[in-house]
């Protein structure tokens, strides 16, 4: 069965393209196929590997022909524009078009500490309701302890253990100085092949946390479509005198 992974969250700043760049990298690791699609108000330019959905011209055939093209689809809904997808998929009957087609429907939700990104989550709900599995991305803005209390005491989260979702915590960034050295956004440090080399060990560390989020949750995210072809990179071995010292 194929796989639709959407992304999606109208509060900004929740990290939607850096959860979409994290879920690509993670997969081109273990040479899994699958595609990046964005949806956004315009044909905008979008980086490599990235393909753009202009949400004027959506239609259940077109956006059936783009999930159908792979595998697994990861789907970034621009901010603003979740609403807009949320109407489609309601309007469209777009449950029973991807279920007779064999597409299995995850939803992500990213959120932050800021309770009105919580919004999107009940909106969502209402929305994929039984039709979807769900999984809440935590972007980290401070300690686990505060931005979860944030969260657990919340009406979204009460109706997310309804549906069984999975959680997630993005750990906070604490590399922005060698970003900015580097001029580089975020996002597109996560798509350069030397991003360890050029921004060092916060950034090395940063990412693997984010790889062991996303391998802990590896099967509810990707199900039967995640068919490795290849074994991820191992980490270059330790030098002897420096192992000795650490010890």
């Amino acid at each position: 069965m194929k796989k639709l992974i959407l992304i999606q969250n109208d509060y900004p700043g929740t990290g939607k393209s850096t959860l979409a760049l994290c879920f690509h990298r993670y997969l081109q690791q273990y040479g899994v196929s699958h595609q990046l699609l964005t949806l956004t108000e315009d044909e905008a330019v979008c980086a490599a590997d990235v393909t753009a959905l202009d949400a004027s011209s959506l239609t259940p055939r077109s956006f059936l022909a783009h999930v159908d093209a792979s595998p697994l689809t990861i789907l970034d809904v621009s901010t603003g524009l979740g609403e807009f997808f949320n109407k489609f998929y309601q309007g469209c009957e777009m449950d029973q078009i991807l279920q007779a087609a064999g597409v299995a429907l995850s939803v992500v939700l990213p959120v932050t500490v800021d309770r009105e990104s919580f919004d999107s989550v009940i909106d969502a709900a209402e929305v994929f309701s039984d039709n979807a599995e769900y999984l809440i991305a935590h972007l980290v803005t401070s300690c686990y302890d505060e931005d979860d209390k944030v969260w657990d005491t919340s009406y979204a989260a009460r109706v997310m253990d309804m549906f069984e979702a999975v959680e997630l915590h993005i750990p906070e960034i604490t590399f922005q100085a060698e970003l900015s050295n580097e001029h580089l956004s975020l996002d597109s440090a996560l798509q350069l092949e030397d991003a360890e080399e050029r921004l060092g060990k916060e950034y090395t560390k940063w990412h693997r946390r984010v790889v062991g989020q996303v391998d802990s949750a590896r099967q509810y995210l990707f199900g039967d479509a995640f068919r490795p072809t290849m074994a991820p990179k191992t980490a270059k071995p330790v030098r002897k005198g420096k192992a000795k010292m650490a010890a």
